[in-house]
């Protein structure tokens, strides 16, 4: 679509051997694109919302449930839950879904504040890593609207659409931060396999069925937010290292950036 503003966020694959880096950005070539870019870059002030069931926790959006080796995502756990007990500390994350009951929930007074302050656009977390989605999706019922979600019986439970509207009715730019990478998932985090760290925890060549069928799900969700919720100036895709990168390919950065060091890749 013309009208939407892509942004990527991006981010590779990090691990004990692969420092991390930036992936090349490629300016998309159609002109009315390129002018969108440089209407955004003219706002220069805007707002990007996180916000989501771990927020009854007070801590760090999705990254305690990453079971990767990183300082500062496990120092992101809830302190006193199913310490030392990673699975029953993810099962406790995702029963959070069932307590978010934000009944106080007014993005109209979000919009007159952030306009207040001179703010020209919004973005809003409506799927960040863990995979709640904080829209009516039809692809999972690990979302919001969900009958299991304690506020799933009020009238405003779409919450996207809400912020949304909110934020338009202020004139300002409405965006969509969205998150290829899904740990809630059976696509990409699949059950046959332990994850070991933010990565698709299966390998892509060896099971490209189930690949499809990640990514067909997050098309399908993308399409839903872009064709459902009114006019989104910006799509905001979070998650860079969610790619089809090969053995080959990897073995090459390695090579490149580590020459003569030993390597193995979890599958």
């Amino acid at each position: 679509m013309k009208s939407v503003l892509l942004l990527f966020f991006l981010f590779v694959i990090s691990s004990d051997l692969l420092a991390q880096q930036h992936q090349e950005y490629f300016p998309d070539p159609d002109t009315a694109i390129q002018h969108r870019l440089e209407e955004w870059k003219d706002l220069k002030f805007g707002l990007l919302m996180h916000w989501g069931s771990y927020s009854q926790w007070g801590i760090v959006e999705s990254w305690s449930i990453c079971p990767e080796d990183l300082g500062w995502a496990s120092a992101a756990r809830k302190k006193g839950v199913a310490e030392g007990n990673y699975f029953e500390y993810v099962k406790a994350y995702e029963n959070l879904k069932t307590s978010f009951d934000p009944v106080k929930f007014n993005p109209e007074k979000w919009a007159a504040a952030a306009n207040y302050a001179g703010m020209k656009y919004m973005i809003f977390t409506t799927k960040h890593h863990d995979g709640f989605c904080m829209f009516d999706t039809k692809y999972t019922d690990y979302k919001i609207t969900d009958k299991g979600c304690a506020f799933s019986s009020n009238p405003r439970s779409n919450v996207t659409k809400e912020i949304f509207n909110a934020f338009r009715n202020q004139n300002m730019w409405v965006g969509a931060y969205f998150s290829k990478p899904d740990w809630h998932s059976d696509y990409y985090w699949w059950k046959q396999f332990p994850p070991s760290d933010r990565n698709c925890n299966y390998q892509i060549d060896k099971y490209p069925a189930q690949w499809k069928k990640f990514v067909d799900y997050t098309h399908g969700q993308i399409n839903e937010l872009v064709s459902e919720y009114g006019k989104v100036d910006i799509l905001w895709l979070d998650g860079g290292w969610v790619r089809k990168t090969s053995d080959e390919e990897v073995k090459n950065i390695l090579d490149e950036k580590y020459e003569g060091v030993r390597w193995a890749r979890n599958p």
